[in-house]
């Protein structure tokens, strides 16, 4: 009885046709899912107060004085904002900037 070594692991029909997604990809498609996203109006700079207020289900304006007090009284860093703009989904396009610009 003879056994073929080379032929390798078997693998289940279909299993190579959807590839595994990256780390970058898993990261991203979770972003995603949160359901912030920067809405395509009311956007002052990058539409991240308008993207949290929604989520939040207050009004723009409200986010946006609670994140010029965060910023202002609680020390919260623009870098911050400017973090959030990268991470989040453009209602518009639906790209993340972060996403396209590693791309």
């Amino acid at each position: 009885m003879s056994t073929d070594w080379s032929a390798g692991p078997t693998q289940k029909p279909g299993a190579d046709s959807v590839p595994t997604p990256t780390l970058t990809q898993r990261f991203f498609a979770w972003t995603r899912r949160l359901g912030i996203v920067r809405p395509a109006q009311d956007r002052v700079l990058g539409g991240v107060a308008a993207a949290f207020a929604e989520k939040l289900g207050i009004s723009s304006g409200a986010m946006r004085l609670i994140l010029v007090a965060l910023v202002l009284l609680a020390g919260l860093s623009l870098w911050v904002y400017v973090i959030a703009w990268a991470l989040l989904p453009d209602g518009r396009t639906g790209t993340i900037p972060l996403e396209r610009w590693i791309s």
